[in-house]
């Protein structure tokens, strides 16, 4: 599986790994259908909620492992 990473944006993430919108809203980002979506990427959209990018990408990676 293709590792996550800040650069992505969330709307690559979630069509590589559907199952990553649970963490996604776990962590308070609510931006699973946003049409921001389509181009801010995961890192941008962790500092607009003000979310942990560390935390977040170790839950997601983490999950995709498992």
């Amino acid at each position: 599986m293709e590792k996550i990473c800040a650069e992505m944006t969330i709307a690559q993430i979630l069509k590589l790994h559907p199952d990553a919108q649970k963490i996604l809203m776990r962590h308070g980002m609510y931006c699973i259908g946003c049409s921001i979506g389509e181009s801010e990427s995961l890192g941008d959209a962790a500092e607009m909620h003000q979310v942990s990018i560390d935390d977040l990408l170790r839950d997601l990676n983490k999950e995709q492992a498992a």
